[in-house]
């Protein structure tokens, strides 16, 4: 009897370990090996998800690298920018997307859902610290479980391939074709069918995401640490985009905890409709119309203006109508 539990000890001693092999030293060695190396040229990197993904075309701007990606929350943002700014020193500025709907509770979804946790914890998993870990098991714990396995099953892939390369997979520009008119006039018919309860959540109390606008704290504490220029930016959004309704509380955050940190607010840039894909995202004309615009003021000097929303809003005007730039320059150079 005492043999056979010895045996049964053992057995599952050795299942133990060989579980651990299998999950904790391809964590190691990818996150010893990772590759997040990109052109020496980047100086200036946006980060954030679908808005900034589809707004800034990096080829029509100077020394910039876009690394947004879809549906990336900033638990995810935060893993990403640590390895990008340790391994590539030469950036100067970082470039941080805050808009509307980062604020809204339904991130804490897009952080610890299964859709978007088994797409993103898989990629980030090797690069996370234990309350990173923690916070996940917390709300997620089920589903949680099942990330691992797949990000297991990735993460032995990716020994056994030496496929430490991480570059083209952390996020890009995203070109979209075309403008969905039947979209967009359906979602100005939802938000005029929501005004309603989107006035009573007002009075009632607007229920954010305090982890997302934690984790963009923690980027910004980190990037401040790292000697990196830190600045939020809010890309161009349609009129009626339906988050646009929580602008109050919106700026309530940002002044509440990112008073620190400029906010280069392009949220009423003119565009026409045809140049959103939908009331959130830019298409391919939009970008490039904007993409061309922010190129402009970089080089007009806004990153080291005082008072730069000011610098914005000056532009815009001067944009409507129809003048040149450049002029802008020696306005603000004194600010």
């Amino acid at each position: 009897m005492k043999s056979f539990l010895k045996n049964i000890f053992l057995f599952i001693l050795m299942n133990i370990l060989l579980l651990c092999c299998v999950v904790i030293i391809p964590y190691y060695i990818i996150n010893k090996k990772s590759n997040f190396v990109i052109n020496k040229k980047y100086k200036i990197i946006v980060f954030g998800h679908s808005h900034p993904e589809c707004a800034f075309n990096d080829s029509l701007i100077q020394n910039f690298k876009n690394l947004s990606h879809s549906a990336e929350p900033y638990f995810y943002t935060y893993q990403k920018i640590k390895m990008v700014i340790a391994q590539n020193r030469r950036i100067e500025t970082v470039l941080i997307e805050f808009s509307n709907n980062q604020i809204d509770e339904k991130m804490n979804d897009w952080t610890w859902g299964y859709k978007y946790m088994s797409n993103m914890f898989p990629q980030y998993e090797p690069f996370m610290d234990r309350p990173d870990i923690d916070l996940l098991i917390k709300n997620n714990s089920k589903d949680f479980l099942n990330c691992v396995s797949i990000s297991t099953r990735q993460n032995l892939f990716r020994v056994i391939t030496s496929n430490y390369n991480f570059s083209g997979s952390i996020g890009s520009y995203l070109k979209i074709e075309g403008s969905d008119t039947g979209s967009l006039k359906q979602a100005s018919k939802t938000s005029l069918d929501n005004k309603a309860s989107l006035d009573s959540n007002d009075k009632k109390g607007y229920n954010l995401s305090m982890m997302n606008i934690e984790y963009l704290r923690k980027i910004i504490n980190y990037c401040k640490h790292e000697h990196k220029k830190v600045l939020l930016v809010r890309s161009p959004q349609h009129k009626d985009f339906e988050f646009r309704k929580n602008e109050k509380i919106f700026y309530q955050i940002k002044n509440n905890y990112f008073s620190d940190v400029d906010l280069l607010d392009f949220n009423n840039f003119p565009l026409k409709d045809d140049e959103f894909a939908d009331y959130g995202h830019l298409n391919y004309k939009g970008a490039f119309k904007f993409s061309n615009y922010f190129n402009s003021i970089l080089k007009s000097g806004i990153l080291s203006t005082r008072n730069k929303q000011l610098f914005i809003d000056t532009s815009i005007i001067a944009l409507k109508k129809k003048t040149l730039l450049t002029p802008l320059t020696v306005a603000f150079k004194g600010n």
